[in-house]
């Protein structure tokens, strides 16, 4: 039975295709096409290439890519990024579970004494209410004239209060603070912080004048996967909890991503790249961290 190689060069040498032909049009250098057809797979830059490689290979070809990884899957590096996945979410349901417990705690100590103290505060308003009324009855007189001095004062009163209300919502109208501007910033190593993203949240890949394979990860889950023509885009909306995007490239010399309209940094580069995109500042992140460690802490000593 022939392996994966043998398959994806007879169906090359079928359409009269050479490698180079191959390379031009998946953007995949000669070298791991080569490699692909020869199943010399530790040459591929990473498992996760592997597969990736194979399918696009397959596609040119007019081959199902998927099929042949699983025919021959015992060959053929798996990766599983879904067991990070898997751990995050444990570590993350861990946390919450502990923070809530937490909350119940404090809620059934403090809740009653709570109760209480608003029933006294209640009790004494009541007595007072009553006193006042029973000491102070003046005459029918004294009342009327009282009641008039009353309702002029309140009536200047409120005017007064009209004005004022009128030029505090005319400032607060004029001193309403503008949204601050969307940063993105290249912590090295291919990774990069997005900052200050407000309702415009989408991700816009453009391939210049030559196309290019992409993959979009966003939070563990694929978004996108596929080859964009040259003058193509593609675009990707965000949600608002979103905590990182990953975006793989067989080739950076020749796209262009944009995060609400703008440019992400890139290092032009011929050879198949990951990029790491962070969303949110990094203080943020490490404070909330603390947060729920301390809460998960001082629930387990309460215990």
């Amino acid at each position: 039975m022939a392996d994966i190689g043998e398959k994806l060069r007879s169906a090359r040498e079928a359409k009269g295709l050479s490698i180079q032909d191959i390379e031009k049009t998946t953007k995949i250098q000669s070298r791991y096409l080569t490699a692909i057809e020869q199943n010399d797979f530790d040459k591929l830059p990473g498992d996760f290439y592997v597969r990736a490689f194979i399918r696009q290979y397959a596609s040119v070809v007019g081959l199902d890519g998927k099929e042949l990884l699983e025919q021959d899957k015992t060959n053929v590096p798996a990766a599983s990024p879904e067991k990070y996945v898997e751990n995050s979410i444990d570590n993350k349901s861990e946390e919450v579970h502990a923070t809530t417990n937490s909350k119940k705690g404090l809620m059934a100590t403090y809740l009653p004494k709570l109760v209480v103290g608003l029933i006294v505060v209640l009790v004494i308003v009541l007595v007072y209410l009553v006193s006042s009324r029973l000491l102070a009855r003046p005459n029918s007189s004294t009342a009327n004239k009282t009641s008039d001095q009353v309702t002029v004062s309140s009536q200047k009163i409120s005017s007064k209060k009209r004005v004022k209300s009128n030029k505090s919502t005319t400032a607060s109208k004029s001193q309403k603070p503008k949204p601050k501007a969307v940063k993105i910033v290249s912590e090295g190593n291919s990774t990069y912080r997005v900052t200050n993203l407000a309702n415009d949240r989408k991700l816009v890949l453009s391939a210049g004048a030559t196309a290019v394979w992409s993959q979009v990860t966003v939070d563990g889950q694929s978004a996108f996967s596929g080859t964009l023509n040259a003058a193509q885009k593609q675009e990707v909306n965000l949600s608002q909890s979103v905590k990182q995007v990953s975006v793989t490239l067989g080739n950076a010399t020749s796209i262009q991503i944009e995060i609400a309209g703008h440019k992400v940094p890139l290092t032009k580069s011929n050879s198949p790249e990951t990029l790491t995109i962070l969303f949110g500042s990094d203080n943020t992140q490490t404070n909330t961290s603390q947060s729920s460690s301390s809460q998960s802490n001082g629930g387990q000593n309460g215990q």
